[in-house]
């Protein structure tokens, strides 16, 4: 079995955090799109979109972001079920079928509710300081 030295920092952090949250929002736009099409297609009679190239590249141009959203965010939210979830048996139980089954929204489910939830996610981002916030001088007269 191949071992990726992932230390637990690298899962959980701030970066991480907005990575995974905007990984998530992507999939769940994803998900949305694909209802979308898939019910306008149904609407219209229309069996493919091989036909219509402009209505195909539109839809690609819109799927895209999502499918690499919802890569990056299976990996990363299977990896941290795997080695960094401290929750009970059950819980990992009931997250297995989501994470496993329901491409692209479990993930992303398990993200929300689960990942962004988890005690040592929520302490290393509140103990962090902002770096882009700097203390305000007083002007100088």
């Amino acid at each position: 079995m191949l071992y990726l030295p992932i230390t637990k920092s690298w899962i959980i952090s701030r970066t991480a955090r907005a990575i995974y949250l905007t990984c998530a929002v992507l999939a769940c736009t994803l998900f949305g799109a694909l209802i979308a099409i898939l019910l306008a297609m149904g609407f219209s009679g229309v069996n493919s979109l091989s036909a219509f190239p402009l209505a195909l590249s539109i839809a690609r141009a819109v799927l895209l972001p999502g499918v690499f959203g919802s890569a990056t965010l299976t990996i990363a939210m299977w990896y941290f079920w795997l080695n960094f979830d401290t929750s009970s048996w059950v819980s990992r139980a009931f997250w297995f079928l989501p994470l496993y089954l329901l491409l692209p929204i479990g993930p992303a489910l398990y993200c929300f509710f689960v990942y962004l939830r988890n005690a040592d996610v929520a302490s290393v981002v509140a103990r962090l300081p902002d770096r882009n916030v700097r203390p305000m001088r007083e002007p100088q007269f």
